[in-house]
């Protein structure tokens, strides 16, 4: 019998959908600049870079600290805390976001536990 796989918080698609993000806007400029940079330093594309980086900066520090909800008890869940890798299954020896590696063996964990239900989950 097979077992049902593990529910997802979407926590790693936060981070993801930012990158994408970027990737698409660095595309535009490009794609949609003048041949002669001094045109297209004077253009709207140009102008826009600054606060759009500035801007996915802050949401990059917002996404990571905002907290998470346990698919199974629905407690709400901090992004910082001393972590068991499920890798090595090692703790951190100290409060971590969930969004860093591991000190161990530098891995970006993939799944998580609830401290309430201590059911897994994917992040």
């Amino acid at each position: 019998m097979e077992e049902k796989p593990s529910p997802s918080v979407f926590f790693h698609f936060r981070f993801k959908f930012l990158a994408i993000s970027c990737i698409a806007f660095l595309m535009f400029v490009v794609l949609s600049s003048s041949s002669d940079f001094s045109q297209f330093a004077g253009s709207a594309q140009f102008k826009l870079m600054g606060p759009f980086f500035i801007l996915s900066g802050l949401m990059f520090l917002v996404f990571r600290k905002f907290p998470i909800k346990c698919p199974h008890c629905a407690r709400v869940l901090p992004t910082r805390k001393d972590w068991t890798c499920p890798n090595c299954k090692k703790k951190q020896g100290k409060d971590r976001y969930l969004s860093e590696k591991c000190i161990h063996c530098k891995e970006i964990p993939a799944t998580g536990s609830c401290d309430l239900c201590k059911k897994t989950f994917r992040l």
